[in-house]
């Protein structure tokens, strides 16, 4: 998770367990990553984690990484 980034202001919190973005179960890291390409840009998604043995549901809105040069 990018401090600051999509996830942290939806309120995704380090050790949650993301388990589905929209209706897509996530089963790894590569799985939500290829959900993030540009027609999700800007749009909300839904995200559900298991936090502390529950299940929340956040909701996130995908940007653009910043360039890294």
């Amino acid at each position: 998770m990018v401090p600051g980034g999509p996830a942290a202001k939806a309120g995704v919190l380090a050790g949650d367990l993301l388990l589905s973005a929209g209706e897509t179960p996530i089963i790894s890291a590569q799985s939500l990553q290829r959900l993030m390409l540009a027609d999700a840009i800007g749009r909300p998604l839904t995200l559900t984690a298991l936090r502390n043995e529950a299940l929340v549901d956040v909701v996130a809105v995908p940007t653009e990484l910043p360039s890294s040069t």
